[in-house]
């Protein structure tokens, strides 16, 4: 691989890096318990659960592929 081929992929992947880094800390601002008042609360709750185990298994790919990028970076590839 060139060296210009080589600094391009860095730069991608360290981009990619930060965008997942964001993603991550969003994840962990909406994880975070918080009191929100509704006429339905159950149904607020249900909603709650849903968003809630939807956004760990985004953060777990998320924690995944940063160390996957991670590897890649330190490997020189």
């Amino acid at each position: 691989m060139r060296e210009q081929e080589l600094e391009r992929l860095r730069r991608a992947v360290a981009r990619l890096m930060d965008a997942q880094q964001e993603a991550m800390d969003a994840t962990g601002r909406a994880l975070e318990p918080g009191g929100v008042d509704s006429e339905d609360e159950a149904q607020l709750l249900e909603a709650a659960e849903r968003l809630e185990a939807a956004l760990v298994d985004v953060r777990e790919i998320l924690d995944g592929a940063s160390d996957d990028v991670r590897e890649i970076l330190e490997s020189g590839v």
